[in-house]
């Protein structure tokens, strides 16, 4: 049991590495006209933003820990280290700042999520994008 999760972690590790700038893109409900930049989805991201600027509320969606991606948007849009992101939330979190984003597992759940929330935003291997949503950044 100890070597499959051994396996587990090394794979989910060489796959973080293959993770490039580029291979992440920022999606949001086709619906949604926000104006929106590199900026505000850090922002976004770290608690700081929580409404569109047409006044609606923001509902960002991150992909879980252990996927590839969350740490490419991580470093590439949010500026900061995976690490240094899940304690900014913790601090959000305790100080009663901010909830962080839901998070789901796979970028099919990210693209149902967004596409089902005009107030969504979320992030996707730029592969997984189609047109039930719409890229904002890559």
């Amino acid at each position: 049991m100890k070597f499959n999760k051994l396996i587990t972690t090394l794979a989910l590790l060489a796959a973080a590495g293959l993770a490039q700038a580029g291979d992440v893109v920022v999606i949001v409900n086709k619906a949604n006209d926000n104006s929106v930049d590199k900026a505000l989805v850090a922002k976004i991201y770290t608690g700081e933003s929580k409404v569109w600027g047409n006044g609606g509320s923001i509902s960002a969606i991150d992909l879980s820990d252990d996927n590839p991606g969350r740490a490419s948007f991580a470093n590439d849009f949010v500026g900061k280290s995976p690490a240094a992101l899940k304690s900014l939330w913790t601090q959000n979190v305790f100080t009663g700042k901010a909830v962080p984003p839901k998070s789901m597992s796979t970028d099919e759940d990210v693209k149902k999520a967004v596409a089902a929330n005009k107030g969504a935003i979320g992030y996707i291997k730029a592969s997984s994008a189609d047109d039930t949503v719409k890229v904002i950044l890559k």
